[in-house]
């Protein structure tokens, strides 16, 4: 069955679970631009150093380029880590959507995923209290850091989504082996 059939199909027999996945689709799709962004701008301010005083959406690192490339780099580095972490993260949540079937929603694809995302939105989570570290440090040896709140977000709510995301992997795993069990005795 082809892809273009498969859409349909679940349009007909699943439309929230589509509705949501476009929604998802358009999240992701934002992210990835913002990702995108932030390395292409990045890369030209190596060539341009002006572009680092508005590098995307009014972040300001062009202090920080002037007095130490490599605080620059690094920093820069930890910002895209993240942004595409984020995009990461989403372009899971659309494999998900794409791979459930109600009817039979326990399968390994589905346990493989959730697996995925909860690792990814811990490491989200340990790369934004790595960077919020690191802004802190170079803040506490003088550098003009402006705030990047709005580049990091909050670590903690990561580093609980991915446990939480976790412990459903962990039960839906346990339902995929109730699923077989249940398929093999009838």
């Amino acid at each position: 069955m082809n892809t273009q059939n498969q859409w349909k199909e679940k349009w007909a027999n699943q439309p929230m679970l589509m509705l949501t996945t476009v929604v998802i689709w358009s999240v992701f799709i934002g992210l990835c631009i913002k990702a995108g962004a932030l390395t292409f701008v990045a890369i030209l301010s190596f060539f341009n150093a002006p572009v680092a005083q508005d590098l995307y959406e009014g972040l300001n690192l062009y202090s920080l380029m002037q007095e130490n490339l490599w605080y620059y780099v690094g920093l820069l580095s930890l910002i895209i880590g993240i942004a595409v972490s984020k995009a990461y993260l989403f372009y899971l949540m659309i494999r998900i959507f794409m791979s459930i079937d109600l009817q039979h929603p326990f399968n390994s694809k589905v346990g493989n995923y959730l697996s995925q995302m909860g690792s990814t939105a811990l490491q989200i989570g340990f790369l934004i209290i790595i960077t919020s570290s690191s802004i802190k440090w170079l803040i506490k040896r003088g550098f003009e850091i402006p705030s990047m709140a709005g580049f990091i977000g909050g670590a903690m709510e990561f580093i609980f989504m991915g446990i939480l995301i976790f412990a459903i992997a962990q039960v839906f795993k346990r339902g995929i082996e109730i699923q077989s069990e249940n398929e093999l005795t009838v």
